[in-house]
């Protein structure tokens, strides 16, 4: 019979093997495991054994989730989930992940977060996509000159100060809702090769506004691109780009413009409503090469503190809606929200609320990234008021869309 127990130090190295093997990777070596350390260390582990073996694990970072409004929720993101081929369907997998988030909830975390391998795992969990991202290509001469760019000068940051420089700057000024709060040892993987000297060209550069404040900066790489028959140019990574205001990430953009021999910048991760593409001289200049993939998959763990949580739209009535979640039964309930904030309803049927929707569409609307009228189109609501449709989507909606730019 297989026993799920939290992982002992000196299980972690099972562990790790074994969420390699399911990720189609090789065990880690002494190196690489010495080097992860620290973020076992930083994880909520849980994993299973069949004797004297591991066979499956899921663990949790510690974070916070910045939702609308700016407040910032305790998150836990669920991460390293994995099983051998050999307990595959057996439940391991599912026995796991609800306990994870049995104990994410006792814990006091309010939301968890996760990135999925495989898009048809967690709805059953109660997860839904609650923001998307673009991969995309930008080239540098076609856009150029940017317009609307925030008035300032760009300065690089060496590489013994950038761990000193980023991380609070990133707090600063990284405020969409999505956003986490990078732990220790996210930054110190994110910018590993920034802070070495040696190996690819991996730079960080500030933008700094005529009174002498920081307001953001950009996380590149850059390198010669050796395709055969291709024309030898240089292409470059873009890490990561945060700014207080867009005004300050066009200037960020334009930055990276007048990077000599440069001929293409590429990114995995940007928000899918970036102001930059408005503001080149060619619109074609910036290419989503993936229009929106699902960056994020966000999961109400305490729905109540979830909505008193985050602020909402104006609008001119409230709207009840009922949920239910199998997971987690005090989930369970009716909530009013309007322009002023939420509350539970104790006093009413939920069959009488104006929307009735189950965990997973709560968290698909949670951040703002997607409508109530869209989700109710495809079923996943039950309308019993029309016009609280359009209300809702009035009061969940976010003035820019849900992007969380960090993989965990």
């Amino acid at each position: 019979m297989v026993e799920i127990r939290v992982t002992r130090p000196e299980d972690r190295r099972a562990a790790a093997a074994v969420v390699s093997t399911a990720l189609l990777q090789a065990p880690p070596d002494d190196e690489a495991f010495e080097k992860s350390q620290a973020s076992w260390y930083g994880c909520d582990s849980l994993s299973a054994w069949d004797g004297d073996t591991c066979v499956g694990h899921a663990g949790g970072y510690r974070f916070e989730t910045i939702v609308p409004g700016g407040a910032r929720l305790a998150t836990s993101g669920v991460t390293r989930v994995g099983v051998l081929p050999t307990a595959r369907r057996q439940g391991v997998a599912t026995t796991l992940i609800r306990q994870l988030l049995h104990d994410a909830a006792a814990r006091g975390q309010v939301l968890a977060s996760l990135r999925a391998s495989e898009a048809v795992i967690y709805a059953r969990f109660g997860f839904g996509i609650a923001g998307c991202a673009s991969m995309i290509s930008f080239d540098p001469h076609a856009a150029a000159p940017i317009q609307g760019a925030a008035p300032g000068s760009m300065r690089l940051i060496p590489h013994d100060r950038i761990l000193d420089v980023i991380p609070p700057l990133y707090h600063r000024v990284a405020t969409r809702p999505g956003i986490i709060g990078r732990p220790d040892f996210i930054w110190r993987r994110y910018l590993e090769d920034a802070v070495k000297l040696g190996g690819d060209a991996h730079l960080v550069a500030v933008q700094t506004d005529p009174d002498g404040h920081d307001n953001g900066y950009v996380h590149y790489s850059t390198k010669w691109d050796e395709t055969p028959f291709s024309p030898v140019t240089g292409i470059g990574e873009v890490w990561d780009l945060f700014g207080a205001t867009p005004a300050v990430e066009l200037a960020l953009w334009a930055y990276l413009c007048d990077v000599d021999l440069v001929g293409e910048w590429r990114a995995d991760e940007r928000p899918v409503d970036e102001s930059v593409v408005l503001a080149v001289r060619d619109h074609r200049a910036y290419v989503p090469k993936v229009a929106a993939w699902d960056e994020q998959w966000l999961r109400l763990l305490d729905v109540d503190a979830a909505l008193r949580g985050r602020s909402y739209g104006d609008c001119t009535r409230s709207v009840t809606i009922a949920v239910s979640d199998d997971l987690l039964p005090k989930n369970a309930g009716v909530w009013s929200v309007g322009s002023d904030g939420a509350s539970r309803v104790d006093h009413l049927d939920p069959a009488g609320a104006d929307l009735v929707a189950d965990i997973a569409t709560l968290s698909a609307t949670y951040l703002g990234g997607f409508r109530w009228s869209a989700l109710a189109a495809v079923g996943r609501v039950q309308v019993n008021d029309p016009e609280a449709l359009p209300a809702a989507d009035t009061l969940f909606l976010s003035a820019v869309a849900p992007f969380c730019g960090s993989f965990f």
